[in-house]
C-alpha cells in the first residue's frame, strides 16, 4: 500500500462548524479532514514520521500533551476510585474542555474514510476474493488517522446532522439517533453510486489509570451495484501513556472481521507481530495479518467447514 489518493472531505453541520484538525499530518486553515498525499511513493516501505518504537502512533505534540496530561489529572482527581476500577464512561462523563478538539464526533467519525480509490476499486472487482483484499486494504489504510488529533470530540446533540463530500464525488451524511447511549447513523455513497458504506456507530469510551479504550458498538457494511455486500467489525483503539510515559502511543488491538455472506467469505485480521516475516514492519506489534476463508455452506451455519483461499499481510505503520 504505497500509492494513494489524494482526498479532502468538505462539509457542513447543523451545530458545529467544520473546522480543521491541528495534527502532524496536516496544517491547514480550511475544514478539511485530512489533506492524503496523491504522489505516488517508491515501492520500498516507508516508516510514518510519528511511528512509536512500541507499535502505533506517537504522541509527538508536546504542548498538546502537557495540555492532556493537565486535564487528565484533573479527571482523576475528579473521578476518583472509578478510574482504578476502569468502570468509567467517558462518553457519558463530564471532561475538562481542555480535552476536547473544536469538531463533533459526527466529523471525526469519517476522518478514516478518506481512500475512496481503494474502496471503487473493490466495487469494480469481478472476483469475490479480489473485492475483498480491496475491502481490506481500504480499511487499513484509514487507520492512521484514527489518531491525528489526540483530542476528545464534543458529544453531538440530539438530531444533530453533518454531511460532507470528497474530491472525487463521494458523499457522507450523519446524524445523531440518540444521546444517551450517544449513536449515529452514517451513510457514505461512493461516486457514480458504484458502492455505499453505511451503519451505525455507538461508541464506549473508558478510562483506566494509564489507558483510554474506545471501542464502537453497531455494525458498518460495505454495499456494492452488483448487490454484493461486506460487513466490517472494527477493532478497539487504545491511548497508552496517558499519564506516566514519556511518549504516549495510540494503536489498535484485538482485531477486524470481513464478511461477504453471500459469496461465503470470511477474514480475521487479527493486530500483532507476523511471525517469520522477512519484512522489519511486520515485525512491529501494529502490522495485521489474518486468512480470506472460502466456506461450504451458509455463514450463519455453527462452525462452517472453510477452505483457506490467500492469507493477507498489512501494516499500519506504513506511511501512505
Amino acid at each position: 500500500m504505497t500509492s494513494f489518493l489524494k482526498s479532502k472531505l468538505k462539509g457542513s453541520s447543523k451545530s458545529t462548524p467544520p473546522v480543521s484538525n491541528q495534527s502532524s499530518f496536516s496544517e491547514t486553515n480550511d475544514d478539511d479532514f485530512h489533506d492524503a498525499s496523491e504522489e505516488a511513493l517508491p515501492v520500498q516501505t516507508f516508516l510514518h514520521p510519528d511511528a512509536h518504537a512500541d507499535g502505533g502512533l506517537a504522541f509527538v505534540d508536546k504542548q498538546l500533551l502537557e495540555s492532556q496530561r493537565a486535564a487528565v489529572l484533573q479527571l482523576m482527581k475528579e473521578a476518583g476510585k472509578k478510574l482504578l476500577t476502569g468502570h468509567i464512561d467517558l462518553v457519558n462523563f463530564s471532561v475538562p474542555v481542555k480535552m476536547f478538539e473544536p469538531r463533533s464526533y459526527l466529523q471525526k467519525l469519517a476522518d478514516v474514510w478518506v481512500y475512496p480509490r481503494i474502496v471503487a476499486q473493490a466495487a469494480d472487482a469481478v472476483d469475490p476474493v479480489q473485492r475483498m483484499k480491496f475491502a481490506i486494504t481500504w480499511f487499513v489504510a484509514g487507520l492512521q488517522h484514527v489518531y491525528q488529533s489526540w483530542r476528545k470530540p464534543f458529544n453531538p446533540i440530539l438530531g444533530e446532522t453533518w454531511q460532507a463530500q470528497l474530491s472525487d464525488g463521494t458523499v457522507v451524511f450523519m446524524e445523531q439517533m440518540s444521546h444517551h447511549p450517544p449513536v449515529t447513523a452514517f451513510h457514505m455513497i461512493g461516486a457514480g453510486n458504484k458502492y455505499e458504506f453505511h451503519g451505525i456507530s455507538q461508541p464506549e469510551v473508558s478510562f483506566k489509570t494509564n489507558a483510554i479504550k474506545t471501542a464502537a458498538k453497531g455494525y458498518r457494511r460495505l454495499t456494492f451495484a452488483d448487490g454484493g455486500c461486506i460487513d466490517i467489525e472494527y477493532p478497539v483503539y487504545m491511548m497508552r501513556g496517558i499519564v506516566y510515559t514519556a511518549m504516549p502511543r495510540g494503536e489498535c488491538v484485538g482485531s477486524a472481521k470481513f464478511t461477504d455472506q453471500s459469496n461465503r467469505l470470511s477474514c480475521v485480521m487479527e493486530f500483532g507481530k507476523v511471525e517469520g516475516s522477512a519484512n522489519p514492519l511486520l515485525q512491529r506489534p501494529d502490522s495485521l495479518q489474518g486468512t480470506i476463508y472460502s466456506h461450504d455452506a451458509p455463514l450463519q451455519t455453527a462452525s462452517p467447514p472453510e477452505q483457506q483461499v490467500t492469507t493477507v499481510h498489512a501494516s499500519t505503520s506504513n506511511r501512505m
